[in-house]
């Protein structure tokens, strides 16, 4: 071997088998100042002196700016576990995380997976989101979190810089809620259909349209929940189901938050009907009934949670028999909102009402469809506003 480059003496050639000359090098980074060992690296197989002169000069470059160079090794996928591992622990529900777990596997994985990270470039992240915007409506989150993974990286030295922080994704269609829920002319044709409905669904339906409470939160509610005496319902828990929960399904409120809301007298006495119901028929069942702090009151035929898709069905159901146009069960929870703040509920009051923190304001982003009218903050402006349609 000889020298052959001024700038470098560390370059030297050599013949690979077929006989063709190339360059490699062994050269001294420097003392890494976190580990206090002395970095050295070495290179082989390229084709030119310029490129491997060029090869050294980079590797100076990224180690004198903090930046490790054998992490350009890594590829997305071993990123992406990195980040998994601190976002599965970041407070989320594990029916979030399974959520979010599906759009890697489908979306970002299958694209970036065995890339290495130092190779993505902008032109690759604008590649994946036009891919993403031909194949669904929304999808700026997933693209979010391929984008969270390339920042983990950039942040702990992996690469120079996230290239989705330069690239141009195409725009979303607009997200829009105002066709998820009733006028006050259909709420009161649903609620009229309500009694043609089995004792329990109609019950459930009836909760959800005069509390606007999350069907998460309506699964796992139990007796000692209701306060007959005074009239009001507690809410502190959520059903959230996951394969990682290990059965463990009840957690916390979307928000953390417990709520103790005030109900509608007819509300409280389908409540107080069911609640007699519901012991004849686990009777019937040949299944104990419970205490109130342990009998859930929408229970299924063997007294336990019933499926997330029950309240779904049971809504289905009413809203065909009510001829009228389809929503969701969250539609009931737009429906409570935009009614009370047609009712110039007080705004606070209504974000309390329906769990939101005090510092979201997804209230006024997404549930006010009609109005903003605010003015007092109580249950009675509500059914004060549904008199004025004959609906109690």
């Amino acid at each position: 071997m000889q020298n052959i480059s001024k700038k470098y003496p560390q370059i030297k050639s050599y013949q690979l088998k077929d006989g063709t000359t190339v360059f490699r090098f062994t050269v001294y980074l420097g003392v890494n100042p976190l580990t206090g060992k002395e970095k050295i690296v070495t290179r082989s197989k390229f084709k030119t002196v310029k490129q491997a002169e060029l090869a050294i000069e980079k590797l100076k470059f990224e180690f004198s700016n903090g930046l490790n160079p054998t992490n350009m090794l890594k590829t997305f996928k071993d990123a992406y576990v990195f980040w998994d591992e601190a976002y599965k622990v970041s407070g989320i529900t594990m029916s979030t995380y399974s959520k979010t777990e599906g759009y890697f596997k489908n979306h970002i994985l299958p694209f970036f997976g065995e890339m290495r990270l130092g190779k993505i470039n902008v032109a690759m992240c604008e590649q994946f989101a036009i891919e993403l915007s031909k194949k669904l409506k929304y999808f700026h989150h997933i693209v979010n979190y391929a984008s969270d993974v390339m920042e983990t990286a950039f942040r702990l030295g992996d690469i120079h810089k996230n290239p989705f922080k330069f690239a141009r994704i195409p725009k979303e269609a607009p997200h829009t809620q105002n066709d998820n829920y009733y006028e006050v002319e259909d709420f009161k044709k649903l609620l009229q259909i309500l009694p043609e409905l089995d004792y329990k669904k109609q019950c459930l339906l009836r909760l959800l349209m005069f509390t606007g409470m999350r069907k998460s939160e309506s699964l796992v509610l139990t007796w000692s929940d209701v306060d007959f005496d005074n009239g009001r319902l507690s809410i502190h828990s959520a059903y959230s189901y996951s394969k990682y929960n290990k059965g463990e399904n009840v957690g916390l409120t979307k928000g953390k938050i417990r709520s103790i809301i005030p109900l509608d007298h007819n509300t409280l006495e389908m409540l107080k009907t069911w609640k007699e119901l519901q012991i004849g028929q686990l009777k019937q069942l040949g299944l104990p009934r419970k205490s109130d702090n342990e009998q859930i009151i929408f229970n299924n035929t063997v007294n336990k949670y019933l499926k997330t898709s029950s309240p779904n069905d049971y809504l289905t159901e009413a809203i065909d028999k009510a001829n009228i146009k389809y929503v969701t069960v969250h539609g009931l929870r737009h429906t409570h909102v935009t009614h009370l703040l047609e009712a110039e509920a007080d705004f606070f009051g209504i974000k309390d009402r329906v769990g939101h923190s005090k510092k979201e304001n997804t209230t006024h982003m997404f549930y006010s469809h009609a109005t903003n009218k605010i003015k007092q903050n109580t249950l009675q402006c509500l059914l004060d506003y549904y008199k004025e349609f004959d609906i109690n």
